[in-house]
């Protein structure tokens, strides 16, 4: 074990296969092999016998964190279809990466596993050992270590660990085509876009709450100014009050669709990001389609009915593919509505600060009104600032959504 990475370093060399190969393994609900293509059997070393009816962990390699597993098992007990990074591991000692796609099915679940590439992947074999090293050094849980994971994708611009693998297997697909001097997939790009914008925006978006959380002391020191300049109930305290009741407002829509854990930007990422995965997933099934049916026959294995199972999983991927993008269609909307009330609402607020403004020309700005005005008229250019950025990345999302629904019409 490397004392650095936290990474096995015994003897052991990288097994080679080619990009344009899949592997495919079939288990039932307990995780135990039910059927594999020639791919898996020959790049892991094991006989047929020796992987039907075993665990799928009799791949499985010392090098990738146990929240990885945690995070897999978690989503797809659930009924959902999740991606990893996985470092496995062949009968002579020797290692592979893949990115796998695991789907729930009916017994059990389904994986397809192609060989990743990109810089995605790269920042992967870096976080790993990392999180390896911590585990075997903190006694860290599955749990624990998959809250390192999903921190990594938040570190990396993601709202989720689901967003960060959608994106993740979009980048390995592109790079895939590359390799292999395929056309690019159109909407698998287009939705890669359209993830990307939407992190953007919800970013803006949460620094926009805390920019308004922040504003909530500025008209209390306008109170405090307004109780050495005036008699109680005078012109300055009435702004300061108008001011507080509608920031208050404002804070309250926006925290109805950025604060909480399921509020309506996370709502919209999560489907967006489903559709994202599902796309990709329909790509390697309907791929795997193809090559099982040039597979070498398995006594064990029916070669038909592991056909017939993605062909219905690469139809069912389809269907729950475009009622997400039908969902994330209405959140988007809803979303757009909001954005467009708040605008509305800056705009009552606004008349309030150069109220206050021309109270204090009036006044001659005795007890310091003026610096607190200053300070409005800071937070005020800021989330202006960030509303533009919202509404132009709302833009892109509404276009590549569009362009997306072309696609698939």
């Amino acid at each position: 074990m490397n004392a650095q990475t936290g990474f096995s370093t015994t003897h052991e060399s990288e097994a080679p296969f080619g990009f344009d190969e899949l592997f495919y393994s079939r288990t039932d609900t307990r995780g135990v092999i039910q059927a594999g293509n020639d791919v898996f059997q020959r790049v892991a070393g094991f006989s047929w016998d020796e992987l039907i009816n075993a665990p799928h962990k009799v791949v499985r390699h010392k090098d990738v964190p146990k929240g990885v597993f945690c995070i897999m098992w978690d989503s797809i007990q659930k009924g959902n279809p999740i991606g990893a990074y996985v470092k496995n591991r062949c009968k002579n000692g020797d290692y592979y990466w893949v990115l796998a796609v695991i789907l729930p099915i009916e017994g059990g679940y389904l994986s397809v596993r192609l060989k990743p590439s990109s810089d995605v992947f790269q920042r992967i074999k870096e976080i790993y050992p990392q999180i390896v090293e911590r585990e075997q050094r903190e006694g860290l849980t599955a749990e624990d270590s998959a809250d390192l994971l999903r921190e990594e994708a938040a570190t990396q611009g993601f709202s989720s660990y689901t967003s960060f693998i959608a994106y993740a297997l979009g980048q390995e697909l592109a790079k895939r085509d590359d390799r292999l001097k395929r056309t690019a997939d159109r909407r698998t790009r287009i939705l890669a876009e359209m993830n990307h914008a939407l992190e953007k925006a919800t970013e803006q978006q949460v620094k926009l709450l805390r920019s308004f959380e922040a504003l909530q002391s500025v008209p209390n020191n306008m109170r405090i100014v307004a109780s050495r300049m005036e008699p109680s109930g005078g012109p300055v305290s009435a702004i300061s009050e108008n001011y507080k009741a509608s920031s208050q407002v404002i804070s309250q829509r926006l925290a109805s669709f950025v604060g909480g854990s399921d509020n309506m930007c996370e709502r919209l990422s999560r489907e967006v990001a489903r559709v994202l995965f599902l796309i990709g997933c329909n790509r390697v099934m309907s791929e795997m389609v193809v090559n099982i049916d040039k597979s070498v026959p398995v006594p064990q294995i029916d070669w038909m009915e592991e056909q017939a199972l993605l062909n219905r999983l690469e139809a069912k991927c389809t269907d729950d593919a475009r009622a997400a993008m039908s969902r994330a269609v209405g959140y988007a909307a809803e979303l757009n509505r909001a954005s467009a009330d708040i605008r509305r609402q800056m705009l009552g607020l606004d008349t309030i600060r150069v109220l206050g403004r021309v109270e204090c020309g009036r006044m001659r700005d005795v007890g310091g009104l003026s610096t607190t005005i200053d300070q409005l008229d800071s937070f005020h250019a800021d989330i202006k600032e960030r509303l533009e950025a919202i509404m132009q990345l709302s833009e892109v999302i509404e276009n590549a959504m569009s362009s997306y629904m072309r696609s698939t019409a």
